[in-house]
């Protein structure tokens, strides 16, 4: 366990829990939640964002609705290891691609981009990732449906939205 998670005691994991569930939520609604005061719940988050934990707040957008339906996940496999600095970097610049995770077995990377049609998909893979130097190959695996989708960390013994134990 890092440093900074065992320095999170049972009420910061709550707080937490509250504000991944609606970041918006106010610091006095939280507050009743968790059973302090108002400046109590804002010095914990405001020490939780300068510690690392919160690293930041987002708004969800509905893929569909904002023109990028289609989700693929693409394995990249990189010839040798002195041209993935260059890949990654080259990775990070691509607003297509949402998330990159070094794996391991048989690819480098495993990438979970989103485009916005099968043209938009295949001018990333063909023209961009499978062009870049020391790029040997991808294996691409189109979503169908997703049933889940979260970037919520369970942290809590309790869920805060629906008051069910974890």
């Amino acid at each position: 366990m890092s440093p900074a998670v065992q320095r999170l005691d049972s009420t910061d994991r709550r707080i937490l829990d509250v504000l991944q569930v609606d970041a918006r939520r106010s610091r006095s609604k939280i507050a009743r939640v968790v059973s302090l005061s108002t400046a109590a719940v804002h010095e914990r988050i405001r020490k939780m964002e300068r510690a690392g934990v919160i690293l930041g707040y987002t708004t969800r957008l509905d893929p569909e609705r904002s023109g990028y339906d289609l989700l693929a996940f693409v394995e990249v496999f990189v010839d040798h290891p002195k041209y993935e600095t260059g890949f990654l970097d080259e990775i990070g610049r691509m607003t297509q691609v949402q998330e990159c995770h070094r794996v391991t077995g048989a690819a480098t990377c495993l990438l979970k981009v989103r485009a916005a049609d099968r043209h938009d998909l295949q001018t990333l893979i063909l023209d961009r990732i499978n062009a870049m130097p020391g790029v040997r190959g991808t294996e691409t695996v189109v979503v169908l449906s997703t049933t889940k989708e979260t970037s919520r960390l369970h942290l809590a013994g309790e869920d805060e939205a629906t008051g069910d134990r974890k």
